[in-house]
Order: C-alpha cells, then sequence, then structure tokens
C-alpha cells in the first residue's frame, strides 16, 4: 500500500509538472500574437519569410503545450482513479 501511494505522489507531481508546462506555452505564444497585432488587429511582420518561419514554430510549440496539457490531465486521473 505504501508503495502505491508514492507511485501516486510522483504522478501528482509529474502531472502538475506537465500541465504547469503547456499552459506557459500556450499563454507565451497567446502573449507573442497579442504584441504583435497592430490597430487594425492584424499581426505584423518584417517579411513574408519572417511570418512563414514565426507561425510555424508558433504551431508547433503549442502543438507540444497541448499534448503537455493532455498528458498531466491523463496523469491526474490515473492518479486519481489509482
Amino acid at each position: 500500500m505504501k508503495n502505491l501511494i508514492h507511485h501516486t505522489n510522483h504522478l501528482t507531481i509529474y502531472a502538475i509538472i506537465l500541465l504547469t508546462i503547456g499552459l506557459s506555452l500556450r499563454y507565451i505564444i497567446g502573449k507573442r500574437r497579442f504584441n504583435r497585432r497592430g490597430i487594425a488587429g492584424l499581426q505584423q511582420f518584417r517579411s513574408y519569410k519572417h511570418a512563414l518561419m514565426v507561425c510555424f514554430i508558433e504551431r508547433l510549440i503549442n502543438i507540444l503545450g497541448a499534448g503537455c496539457i493532455a498528458a498531466g490531465s491523463a496523469l491526474v486521473l490515473i492518479a486519481y482513479f489509482n
């Protein structure tokens, strides 16, 4: 029984870490996008190449953040139902 509680504590800690990382990544990307908006509400970039690179990288980071949130949520459920 003690071993099960020990593993549940580790799962909870890992879940909190993953959720924090995922939410932080999504927040940072959202803030960057918000700060790039001009008075008309459109994102402004230096060049087309820069826009493509930034949008691609931000999309990958957003997917990574969503994956961290999903994994953290799954670990919370596993720890809760264990």
